[in-house]
């Protein structure tokens, strides 16, 4: 756990991210060296064509990989997620924290509800948010803070909090969302390479799913209270709060706020309503699909690809109608102020973000994440294992995999081809192994430096942590670690519990065929 008074002055993150990037260039230049490579079979369409790929480890050290270090930094940084969806979200957020309205509306609510419940809501709200992921760590992350600070809380707390509920439970979930659709079109292809018949629905995971959030969910708030926040103690962030406001003042500044949310939001239910001709009603959704769940969360659905924006700009409109009624917001300029002085204040986090993005460009560029894929791949169709052990074995190697290629999408198209067919020979449903895997593949999320909001966690750390010289990787390893192996323990024993006992994980679909 991070104790601010215990931690040693210890090397910026920054070096963190160098140090391992160098390293990717060399083991790129070993492992190419020694020729390095992996043949598998890969779904290369969801039509069910399966192609044998080989393919191996890209040198850093080449003349290519010198002349890719040098001229793609700028290219790494512009195509790295995070970097725009934190500076629109920064913006905003800058807006409602400044003017008082978040700080505010905070302590009201941790004055009528008991704590831990707050804990409890706001970790099943982290892995409901999970199906966009921008949203829940640029926005959800600085605000689990901001909750935090008004329970007289370490901040970091909430921060370790929101993460570990976003990364470690982007598996779980209450909706059908685009990770099922996509999934399952794999999962599907492969179990025809066995069944040409085999049909399998988009919900076929969701009763598993749902009741995953409550446990994660639960499992979170344990580590919170009786760990974490007993560890870091009681807040001793800088409380920059400008503005010392009247009670009365704060009430009619929260129902206006509360009023202009209200009008934002009809609008926005209008463009959510599913019609089929074009124009304002149903204008955020993917009208090219058939059905509602497909049109929300498609990825080509407006909603999806701008939810930081849409949201983002509610939290802006909330902060000035708060500002403006309360006296906090005199005019524009105070607006840019506050967006300024936010931006100011997280400006490492962008520094972070510019070394981050050259890590995961180093290691795309290597293949070395695919290549490790392809070979754990290729272990689970020759083990010959089955029941318990063939489970506890996708679960491993869907962890292992996670750690070096973040992407759920990128490695089932690697494994389902051998995790299916394998699990269908042990009379373990495809909807089942594909449920190990996307538990699997949500927990290392918590730990791997690859995972692209991974920087975005540990930048707000050090936001956050009152003496900037005890801010260290390790910190911040420390206070996410008890999430990771309690999340997995809860993960792998519902996993081994639903197979023996043999409960529905969807309407209709069991762990065994």
């Amino acid at each position: 756990m991070i104790n601010p008074k215990k931690l040693k002055r210890s090397s910026h993150p920054v070096m963190f991210f160098i140090y391992m990037s160098l390293l990717v260039v060399v083991l790129s230049g070993i492992a190419n060296a020694l020729n390095f490579q992996v043949t598998y079979d890969k779904l290369t369409t969801i039509a069910g064509e399966v192609d044998r790929v080989t393919i191996g480890v890209n040198s850093l050290l080449s003349i290519d990989g010198i002349k890719f270090i040098m001229t793609s930094a700028y290219d790494n940084l512009m195509s790295f997620v995070p970097f725009g969806s934190l500076l629109i979200a920064a913006i905003s957020f800058g807006i409602a924290l400044k003017s008082g309205f978040l700080k505010t509306l905070c302590n009201k609510i941790v004055k009528k509800i008991p704590k831990f419940i707050i804990v409890f809501i706001y970790s099943v709200i982290c892995i409901i948010a999970s199906i966009d992921s921008n949203v829940g760590y640029v926005l959800l992350l600085p605000l689990g803070a901001i909750l935090f600070m008004s329970m007289n809380r370490n901040p970091i707390g909430g921060l370790a909090l929101g993460f570990a509920s976003l990364a470690a439970g982007h598996g779980a979930g209450l909706f059908i969302t685009s990770l099922d659709y996509n999934l399952t079109s794999y999962t599907e292809a492969s179990a025809k390479l066995l069944d040409s018949d085999y049909i399998i629905p988009q919900s076929s995971n969701l009763i598993f799913i749902i009741v995953a959030t409550l446990f994660i969910a639960a499992i979170c708030t344990f580590v919170t209270e009786k760990i974490v926040s007993r560890k870091l103690g009681r807040n001793q962030a800088e409380d920059e709060e400008e503005f010392v406001l009247e009670e009365s003042k704060e009430k009619k500044g929260l129902i206006a706020a509360l009023i202009a949310t209200i009008i934002c939001l009809i609008p926005l239910v209008l463009m959510l309503i599913p019609v089929k001709s074009e124009g304002f009603l149903g204008l955020l959704l993917d009208k090219s699909q058939d059905v509602y769940s497909k049109m929300l969360f498609s990825s080509d659905a407006l909603i999806m690809t701008n939810l930081v924006g849409i949201i983002s700009l509610i939290f802006a409109i909330q902060g000035f109608v708060f500002g403006v009624v309360t006296g906090t917001i005199k005019k524009i300029r105070d607006m840019v102020n506050f967006s300024t002085d936010y931006l100011k204040s997280i400006g490492g986090i962008f520094v972070l973000v510019f070394f981050a993005a050259q890590l995961n460009a180093f290691v795309t560029e290597t293949n070395i994440g695919l290549v490790i894929t392809g070979w754990l791949s290729n272990i689970i169709t020759l083990s010959d294992f089955s029941f318990i052990p063939l489970v506890l074995l996708i679960f491993v190697f869907s962890m292992l995999s996670n750690i070096l290629l973040p992407g759920s999408v990128a490695k089932w198209s690697i494994f389902a081809p051998n995790i299916i067919p394998a699990a269908m020979k042990a009379n373990i449903s495809p909807e089942f192994a594909q449920l190990i895997f996307r538990a699997g593949d949500s927990i290392t999320n918590v730990i791997t430096p690859l995972f692209i909001y991974f920087v975005i966690f540990i930048g707000f750390i050090e936001v956050f942590t009152k003496n900037k010289n005890e801010f260290s990787i390790k910190g911040c390893y420390r206070v996410i670690f008890p999430y990771f192996l309690a999340i997995t323990i809860v993960w792998l024993l519902m996993i081994v519990c639903w197979y023996i006992i043999g409960l529905p994980i969807g309407p209709g679909i069991y762990p065994t065929i």
